[in-house]
C-alpha cells in the first residue's frame, strides 16, 4: 500500500514524533526509538509507530547508521523550530520518481513497492479540478472521481480520503479554514520553492515561470505527474487551453500576490498566459512574475 492507507501505513502524526524523538534524544535503536513513541505501557498494540517508520524509512527520510535510526541529511538539518521548511522537504520527498513508481497501478497491484504513488496521483487529481467546487467529503470526492472516470481512482474508500486530507494540508496542497471547509490551494507549495525557482533574478516572464515550477512541483499544471493524470482522466471536468493556468494554481499565484511574495503583472509587449477562477472564468492576464520577498526556501 502507501501513505494514504492509514490502517497499514503509519499516521502524520507518528513521523512527527518519531522526528521529535530523535532531535530530543539522538539516535536510537528502532526497538528503543519505537519504545520512545509507543510504550508498552500505554500503546499495547505500537503497529502504527513500526508501519510509520518502515514507510518513511522507504520514502527516504529515515536511515539506519550502525544499527541506529537517524534522519536523512536533507532533514537532519532543518531547525527543530521550522516546521515550514519540513512541510517543504517531506513533499519533495514525497514527490520524487523513485517514490512513485506506479503513478496508475490499481488498488491489486498496489503492493510495498507503491511506496508514495497513491498519494501522489490523489494530489495530482485534485489540482486538476475547480477548488471552488471541490468536495467537502468522500461521498462528494468519490462521485466525481466517477465522473471523469480516472483509473485507478484517487479514493477505493472513506480511509484514503482522510488520509488525503491530512497529507493534503501538510503538504500544502489544501487548506482548511475549518474542518468541513476543503479548499485545493497550493500557495503554501508554490512559495515553499521560490527562492530556488527564482534563482537569484527577480523577475521571470510567465512561461519560464510555469516551466520552472513544474519541474519543482510535478503535480501543478505541465508537470509530468499531473500530465500522467490527465492522460488518465478521460471526463475532466474542463479541457486544458494552452496558456490557461488552471483554476487551482491560479487560486495559489492569487493569494501568494496577496500576502506580498509575488507581483503579477501585465506587459504590453510580451506573451501573456490567463489566470482562471471559478468554473474555469479568466480572471486575469499575466505577463511577468516579480518575486517580492517571503519565500520559504
Amino acid at each position: 500500500m502507501s501513505i494514504l492507507n492509514r490502517q497499514n501505513d503509519g499516521l502524520l502524526s507518528v513521523l512527527i514524533a518519531l522526528r521529535r524523538a530523535i532531535l530530543a534524544y539522538g539516535l536510537q535503536p528502532e526497538a528503543d526509538l519505537l519504545a520512545l513513541v509507543a510504550p508498552d505501557t500505554v500503546v499495547p498494540e505500537p503497529d502504527q509507530a513500526k508501519q510509520t517508520l518502515r514507510r518513511w524509512k522507504q520514502l527516504g527520510l529515515f536511515e539506519e547508521n550502525d544499527g541506529r535510526i537517524a534522519m536523512t541529511e536533507t532533514i537532519a538539518r532543518i531547525p527543530e523550530e521550522d516546521r515550514d521548511q519540513l512541510r517543504a522537504e517531506i513533499l519533495r520527498l514525497v514527490l520524487l520518481p523513485e517514490n512513485n513508481p506506479k503513478l496508475l497501478a490499481d488498488e491489486s497491484e498496489e503492493q510495498e513497492l507503491s511506496r508514495a504513488s497513491d498519494c501522489t496521483r490523489a494530489l495530482a487529481w485534485a489540482l486538476a479540478q475547480d477548488p471552488y467546487s471541490f468536495p467537502t467529503n468522500f461521498r462528494g470526492a468519490e462521485a466525481l472521481q466517477n465522473g471523469q472516470g480516472l483509473q485507478p481512482r484517487p479514493f477505493q474508500n472513506d480511509t484514503r480520503w482522510t488520509g488525503f486530507l491530512e497529507w493534503a494540508t501538510f503538504l500544502g496542497i489544501v487548506t482548511r479554514a475549518t474542518r468541513s471547509s476543503v479548499i485545493v490551494n497550493p500557495w503554501f507549495a508554490v512559495g515553499s520553492v521560490m527562492g530556488e525557482l527564482f534563482g537569484g533574478v527577480s523577475s521571470l516572464a510567465q512561461n519560464e515561470f510555469l516551466q520552472r515550477l513544474r519541474s519543482l512541483i510535478p503535480i501543478l499544471d505541465g508537470g509530468h505527474y499531473r500530465v500522467t493524470i490527465d492522460g488518465a482522466t478521460p471526463r475532466p471536468w474542463r479541457d486544458r487551453v494552452e496558456r490557461d493556468v488552471s483554476p487551482t494554481l491560479s487560486l495559489a499565484l492569487l493569494t501568494l500576490e496577496a500576502e506580498g511574495t509575488l507581483r503579477l503583472e501585465h506587459r504590453s509587449d510580451a506573451v501573456s498566459c490567463r489566470l482562471l477562477g471559478r468554473e474555469g472564468r479568466e480572471l486575469r492576464a499575466i505577463t511577468h512574475l516579480q518575486y517580492v520577498g517571503g519565500a520559504r526556501s
